[in-house]
């Protein structure tokens, strides 16, 4: 059996989103998965825009992220950390989709690695850690505060970054430093090409990113290395855990446009990159 992999999940739903295949793989070959969702709590609901309820239930969405990693087999820890979009000045429209200026305007950056810290007990052989492909703030967040971590631990070897779920759209996968280096196919290989309505709901995210790009953030290991891409193989029994998984994030599917057309558009996803891909940093020397 490996050593155990550490999945940090910004929202509770992302790691299945995005690496459900892959984790259910991990934990069918005997390895311990245990997934950090980082932002797990908000403020009251009355507190909260009606438009933004459903990403602000944090009961429901609680008891839906049980079910789904219980699918998977995963262990799941939360670090109770609230994200921007419920952090006053409360954000609104789709400005979640826009990086600050500067790294300083990541105003949850210290508060989440201080919530890692006691995740070095887990002594993970891996930390998957999102790509911030969308430019999502607080995607990126975690991914800054992750790797800010692990690096000063030592543990820079041990950083894989898989790819975010916004990552199905060719269109916002061409706004990333390295995703847009596996965004060169042909038209009829698009993932969402049989999943319309999730396909008009991220060409309306990706006509939103704003901000300086994700790798104006990293830290200056990950800004002079040289990046590699991966894909392990998802077996058709992970693929079909991975899909169960999602199927019970119901109060969340239905902002991506239905479960049937993330279903085809994963499917699509794992035929076209022979998994799901992961991306390693080869640090090289200043």
């Amino acid at each position: 059996m490996a050593g155990p992999i550490l999945v940090v999940s910004p929202h509770l739903d992302d790691a299945v989103l995005s690496l459900g295949g892959s984790i259910a793989g991990w934990v069918a070959r005997g390895t311990r998965v245990v997934i950090a969702s980082v932002y797990t709590q908000g403020p009251p609901l009355a507190d909260i825009a009606p438009s933004m309820r459903k990403f602000a239930d944090y009961t429901t969405r609680i008891a839906e992220d049980d079910a789904a990693c219980e699918v998977l087999g995963a262990e799941v820890l939360r670090l109770r950390q609230i994200e921007r979009a419920f952090r006053p000045p409360y954000l609104t429209g789709w400005s979640f989709f826009t990086t600050p200026a500067e790294r300083t305007g990541f105003g949850g950056l210290t508060n989440v690695i201080a919530a890692l810290e006691p995740l070095a007990a887990v002594d993970p052989a891996e930390i998957h850690v999102p790509f911030g492909i969308g430019n999502h703030i607080d995607h990126v967040e975690a991914l800054l505060a992750a790797s800010d971590w692990a690096i000063a631990r030592g543990w820079l070897a041990r950083l894989r970054f898989y790819e975010d779920f916004y990552a199905l759209s060719f269109g916002i996968r061409r706004t990333h430093f390295q995703a847009k280096r596996l965004a060169a196919h042909r038209p009829w290989q698009k993932p969402l090409l049989r999943a319309r309505r999730l396909a008009v709901i991220l060409k309306t995210i990706g006509a939103r990113i704003a901000g300086p790009p994700v790798e104006m953030f990293l830290a200056p290991a990950l800004a002079r290395a040289e990046w590699t891409s991966t894909s392990a193989p998802v077996s058709a029994s992970a693929e079909q855990q991975q899909l169960a998984a999602i199927a019970c994030y119901r109060s969340q599917t239905r902002a991506f446009g239905g479960l049937a057309g993330v279903d085809r558009a994963l499917r699509a996803y794992h035929a076209l990159f022979r998994g799901e891909p992961c991306w390693r940093p080869e640090v090289r020397s200043p």
